[in-house]
């Protein structure tokens, strides 16, 4: 397993998504934002959906907990400041008799393990911090050199479907990533033996409750800030149809 190399993939790929949303691209093409009647960012905002980030890890041998296709599921938080949104959210894993949840809660993060089986209670359960989830800075650095590509440049034998023109590419922790604009369903992110397939959800997740730690520890270290957004990351935000729309391959993913 590759459990050891990609410790927490989850998480970074939850803090992918985030910052992908909340920095926009910075290209000459930038994401035409939906033709609807002139609203306030924050109002806006307010109408940020609930997402699921199916995460499928192609590579071999590459599980989290004996897992390779996995769901994060993640909820934005607005912050006092009306145009500042982080988002929380968790991923649950069942391996053998344990159960691993990796949260993130008020922004902080915590791994939460309970070890039982189908005919006992809970035996143990344990609950830690993670110091920090991935580095900001070259996420931000990535996304800010988020750069338009052609479609035709890809090649007919690529698993990549975007429309004309909706088409864009970075690198982020070591790997190259394609990201189709959003359309109203989501959008897709391609990184070799990662994809990533985002989902606006039509109801809201339930707010989070902040998992008592068992190792002693008073609180965890806040690993996720409200970060301001621009008007040009409203498609990605609120999960309106944009122009141009991602067409998806992943119609029939589990």
């Amino acid at each position: 397993m590759m459990q050891a190399s990609l410790q927490y993939p989850l998480v970074i790929l939850f803090a992918f998504f985030i910052t992908l949303a909340v920095n926009g691209v910075s290209t000459g093409n930038p994401i035409q934002t939906p033709a609807t009647p002139p609203q306030s960012l924050d109002q806006q905002l307010n109408n940020a959906p609930s997402v699921r980030l199916h995460i499928m890890l192609k590579g071999k041998n590459m599980q989290i907990h004996g897992q390779s296709v996995f769901d994060v599921f993640a909820k934005p938080v607005i912050s006092a400041d009306p145009t500042s949104v982080r988002y929380d959210g968790f991923a649950t894993f069942i391996q053998w008799d344990s159960k691993f949840t990796s949260m993130v809660v008020d922004g902080s993060a915590y791994v939460v393990e309970s070890t039982g089986d189908d005919t006992t209670s809970v035996a143990t359960r344990t609950v830690r911090c993670l110091s920090s989830i991935t580095p900001f800075d070259s996420i931000v650095d990535a996304l800010n050199n988020l750069t338009a590509v052609s479609t035709e440049a890809v090649g007919d034998d690529s698993e990549v479907d975007c429309n004309k023109g909706s088409l864009y590419e970075t690198s982020f922790g070591g790997k190259h990533f394609m990201v189709c604009a959003p359309g109203a369903d989501g959008f897709i992110a391609y990184g070799g033996d990662i994809t990533m397939v985002v989902e606006y959800l039509d109801s809201p997740l339930t707010s989070l409750s902040t998992p008592n730690l068992t190792d002693g520890s008073v609180s965890c270290p806040a690993v996720v800030k409200p970060t301001s957004v621009s008007p040009t990351t409203v498609a990605f935000l609120i999960g309106k149809e944009a122009s141009p729309t991602c067409a998806s391959l992943e119609s029939d993913w589990i």
